[in-house]
């Protein structure tokens, strides 16, 4: 047999009325019947099917049922919302560190008293089993010497006193932000290895030694004429409120701690009666 001739069979079989009944059971009276082929219950079978599916679209796109599923523009949505969610919570983070770090500066510089902020160190274990090298080279031993006898001749108050020869640099390293009063960037950003030590640029006392969130480990150094120097993004400090501290004395850890920093380096300033100096131009990194 021919393919045609199956194809036209299967046509002619589907085209075959057929005869449906209902019948009373109790007498076997013919309550009713129609004849039907299998063609039209096929074609009423899909007609119901696609009525059936148009509704339901219908349904879901324009009443209350449209929120069961999650289309790609509810998904993109809800990742912005949470996207924002965090940004803002950042930002208020940052924020008030910030203010919170600003107005301890400034009681600091007014001679006030702040409050200094709570941080367990002995939680960090990061550097428990860390010796770093703190030996003085021959250039220390040097500078120190000549510090001590400048300042066995004494000293005066003016800003002249501020000269390169007077500053021991904390880190050596690479500039890799300067200082800019106009984008609220009041130090120097000085890029070196991690876990490099930090050393004091001058004697003085420490007035503060703790954490603040958007800083990380910050150290503060109260100096002679007015001076003060700040420490900030320390991995681990090595001196207490109070120590006092001498030129080239290590003081803490070169790290990448708090919020607004992106790699290990030191965030170093000075200040003169609560007003920001350029470090370039008292140190060379």
């Amino acid at each position: 047999m021919k393919a045609s001739e199956k194809i036209q069979r299967f046509f002619d079989q589907l085209k075959e009325k057929h005869k449906l009944t209902f019948i009373n059971d109790t007498n076997y009276h013919e309550r009713w019947s129609f004849r039907v082929s299998s063609l039209n219950l096929y074609t009423l079978l899909l007609l119901y099917t696609i009525i059936i599916i148009i509704v339901l679209m219908l349904l879901f796109k324009y009443t209350a049922l449209s929120g069961i599923f999650a289309t790609k523009e509810d998904s993109v949505t809800q990742n912005m919302v949470e996207e924002n969610t965090r940004s803002l919570d950042s930002l208020y983070e940052m924020t008030e560190s910030t203010e919170k770090y600003l107005n301890n500066l400034q009681r600091l510089l007014n001679g006030e008293p702040f409050d200094d902020s709570v941080y367990i160190k002995s939680q960090d274990t990061t550097f428990v089993n860390y010796v770093p090298n703190f030996s003085k080279s021959k250039e220390d031993s040097i500078l120190r010497n000549k510090i001590e006898n400048q300042n066995a001749a004494g000293s005066n108050d003016d800003e002249s006193d501020l000269t390169f020869d007077f500053f021991f640099p904390p880190v050596n390293g690479v500039i890799s932000q300067s200082f800019n009063p106009l984008k609220d960037h009041f130090g120097v950003d000085v890029s070196t290895l991690a876990d490099e030590p930090i050393k004091a640029c001058l004697d003085g006392t420490v007035i503060v030694s703790g954490w603040i969130p958007g800083e990380g480990n910050i150290l503060i150094i109260q100096h002679n004429n007015d001076l003060i120097s700040v420490y900030k993004h320390c991995a681990v400090l090595l001196k207490n409120q109070g120590d006092k501290i001498l030129t080239g004395d290590p003081i803490g850890i070169v790290g990448n701690t708090g919020e607004n920093t992106s790699g290990p380096h030191l965030h170093f300033e000075l200040w003169k009666r609560g007003l920001p100096l350029n470090p370039q131009e008292f140190i060379s990194f």
